[in-house]
């Protein structure tokens, strides 16, 4: 690995409840405007990404998961910045969650999170559209919650000297 090059790995779970799905609304400190996104985030040393997901969860929803069914898609990410010769790799598992316990209460110890709740899968998929700037963290949720991917797809993006993320792959599950 060189130096400045940083594999930063992010974590996020979709927590149904019937015809919803739980997201979260977040800013962060430099962010123009809040954006709506599955809970998740970053995985900290030493954590396996499914005690990074249980407490993140925990942190944005106040929800305790009970497990995990499945990987539902998985989004690498080069944010290759060459004014700043930076490399920085993210990888992003989102995982099915196969139960939950608990009540709705943000308790975000970073004060990124502004509200959580469970929304019909089509307000979900719209509010994911409309909000995020980010095409790694828009395209491929929706895809999955529409139907159009099969669970365990990856997909692989590069960030371009004009800098727009352009899709290099997506590779398709069985």
């Amino acid at each position: 690995m060189t130096e400045g090059n940083k594999l930063n790995q992010i974590v996020a779970g979709i927590i149904r409840r019937g015809d919803e799905i739980l997201l979260v609304e977040q800013q962060g400190r430099d962010d123009p405007a809040s954006a709506w996104a599955l809970p998740g985030g970053r995985v900290e040393p030493g954590e396996l990404l499914t005690e990074a997901l249980a407490r993140e969860i925990r942190e944005e929803t106040g929800l305790a998961m009970r497990g995990i069914t499945r990987l539902a898609y998985l989004a690498q990410h080069n944010n290759a910045n060459p004014w700043q010769n930076l490399d920085d790799v993210i990888t992003v598992f989102v995982f099915e969650i196969a139960g939950w316990d608990g009540e709705i209460r943000v308790n975000d110890p970073d004060r990124f999170i502004l509200q959580a709740r469970f929304v019909p899968v089509s307000e979900a998929l719209r509010l994911l559209e409309t909000t995020l700037l980010w095409r790694t963290m828009r395209e491929p949720p929706i895809a999955y919650l529409r139907g159009e991917v099969n669970a365990g797809t990856m997909w692989f993006y590069r960030r371009q000297e004009n800098g727009e993320d352009a899709l290099v792959a997506r590779i398709a599950a069985d």
